[in-house]
């Protein structure tokens, strides 16, 4: 929320007002916050000041019958010149009669200045929200509201649809929150209708006691490039067999980021992705965690041929197997946007490792690397085997591919040190390998391994990091020699602050042009001859 009341529940130490007829508007005049607090008949109705611009009112309906909520709606109404600097309205435990309700809406009407309007554990009606509907028509006709929020206030399908209805004409709220809520699947889809006409809405926050809005929701807002953001949560069962509140979506428009955590059934999940093929809004889609079907990574295919703004996708334990990464391996034929793929700790073998790298590969020396966008890998996990044919794959990649900048393997069991070494022998040949990892491998173990690794980095001086963290070779702490090798390998860059220094005594170079006879060789030197003049 923006700027929300922050007020105690506690009653205040300061003398109550207890009749509205002697309130005196000019003490009020500065007034930016108003709270209502419903209490019981025993505490006794009255308002105070908590501080020089927030004001705390109880109601409660006395024992002649008298409703102190409508005497200071009825009261803002009347005086609502002398109230506008009112900004904050928040309404607690309150109980809506339809009187009260038209009486508030009279005041957020025509003239007022309410930016931010809290309900908290209100009831609006027990049948179908209908006290809702007069608070709907208001927000449809309403240009002042930014932020408006029901806190567990039970407004239910029928609730979010109304609310939808009158956010869909709404041209002025930036902020929509419903928490502690069940609004099913037809209130998820007539808000997901609104977001799809509503282009004012900033931020989007939904606690629901079920999972169901969440597809819908994030759907619409990428499938219509809203820059929204979006937090949806649910409830789970924990291993206690109590419920807690858990995360299933969110995206952060700034930075480009959605992650999703879990909790949304397949068919969700590939509505989201279906919405993901033309969206220009997410830059890094994380789906850590989340069991994908192969039906799922089939339209993530269709994903990676059709975005052009996607940069990183992170699936990271997903449950991926064989099948479903030869589809993310077709999609990357087509793509030339995506830079970073993470895909360690599932359960594909090297089979689906051996289409994944042959787009990042070459198999003759007149093809053309089919992707050369991608800058970043990592696979590798426990339950991974990347075998004869996956190790055979990897080889074929370091040989041949002139793109990618990082490789990471990670927890893998499957690789033999004669594996590892292989790998390394090949990198001495590889000039755009810039960062390596191994961390967690059990194939990195013995001397050969050390020692191939060292002549590698004789010969290799782009490599500029190795990770052998958790390896056998790093827990025997053979690997200080290797890190200190790459010291020496980084130490030859100059730092950028020294290039333009100025040089404390000549230097000079050797430069040799090869080529046939009367090949423009005469026109280089002369330009060099007339540099040095």
């Amino acid at each position: 929320m923006g700027d929300g009341i922050i007020m105690a529940p506690s009653p205040s130490n300061q003398e109550y007002i207890r009749d509205v007829a002697e309130i005196d508007l000019q003490e009020y005049k500065d007034i930016e916050n108003i709270a209502f607090y419903q209490v019981a008949a025993n505490s006794g109705s009255g308002l105070s000041m908590e501080s020089e611009r927030s004001l705390r009112i109880h109601i409660c309906i006395d024992q002649n019958g008298v409703n102190f909520l409508l005497e200071f709606l009825h009261h803002l109404v009347d005086s609502k010149e002398s109230y506008r600097g009112v900004t904050n309205l928040l309404f607690h435990g309150i109980e809506w009669q339809p009187e009260a309700i038209q009486l508030l809406c009279s005041y957020l009407g025509p003239g007022s200045n309410v930016k931010q309007a809290e309900f908290q554990k209100n009831v609006f009606s027990t049948k179908s929200a209908v006290a809702l509907v007069p608070l709907s028509e208001m927000l449809q006709r309403n240009n002042t509201l930014k932020a408006v929020v029901f806190n567990d206030c039970r407004i239910g399908a029928a609730g979010a649809t109304l609310l939808a209805s009158a956010l869909a004409k709404n041209r002025s709220v930036e902020e929509f929150q419903v928490w502690e809520d069940s609004m099913g699947s037809k209130g998820a889809e007539e808000l997901s209708k609104m977001i799809e006409v509503n282009y004012m809405l900033k931020l989007l926050i939904i606690l629901d006691n079920n999972s169901i809005p969440a597809a819908p929701l994030i759907s619409a807002v990428l499938a219509r490039n809203r820059r929204v953001e979006v937090h949806i949560w649910g409830r789970s069962r924990d291993t206690r067999g109590g419920m807690n509140n858990c995360k299933i979506v969110e995206f952060l428009p700034e930075t480009g980021n959605m992650r999703i955590y879990s909790n949304i059934n397949s068919t969700g999940l590939q509505r989201v992705a279906c919405a993901l093929a033309w969206n220009t809004t997410v830059t890094t889609l994380d789906m850590t965690g989340v069991p994908l079907k192969s039906r799922w990574t089939k339209e993530l295919r269709e994903v990676l041929d059709r975005n052009r703004s996607l940069k990183v996708v992170k699936l990271t334990k997903c449950c991926l197997r064989d099948k479903a990464v030869v589809y993310i391996a077709a999609g990357l034929f087509k793509n030339k946007y995506l830079e970073s793929l993470t895909l360690d700790g599932n359960h594909f073998g090297g089979v689906g490792l051996e289409h994944l790298l042959c787009p990042l590969s070459t198999f003759s020396p007149l093809q053309t690397q089919a992707n050369s966008t991608l800058k970043v890998l990592s696979f590798g996990g426990e339950r991974t085997n990347i075998g004869r044919y996956g190790v055979a794959a990897i080889l074929q990649m370091l040989e041949t591919n002139q793109s990618l900048i990082q490789l990471s393997i990670c927890d893998d069991a499957s690789l033999r040190s004669s594996d590892v070494v292989n790998i390394f022998t090949t990198l001495q040949r590889n000039a755009t390998i810039r960062i390596l990892s191994f961390r967690g491998c059990k194939g990195v173990e013995g001397e050969a391994v050390l020692q191939t690794i060292m002549n590698t980095l004789q010969v290799n001086p782009w490599i500029e990091e190795i990770d052998l963290h958790e390896t056998p070779l790093h827990v025997a702490g053979k690997t200080g020699q290797i890190y200190e090798k790459l010291g020496q390998n980084g130490s030859l860059v100059l730092p950028n602050d020294l290039l333009d220094l100025p040089l404390s005594a000549p230097t000079c170079c050797r430069v040799v042009l090869c080529g046939q006879e009367l090949a423009g060789a005469v026109s280089p030197i002369s330009t060099l001859l007339f540099a040095n003049l």
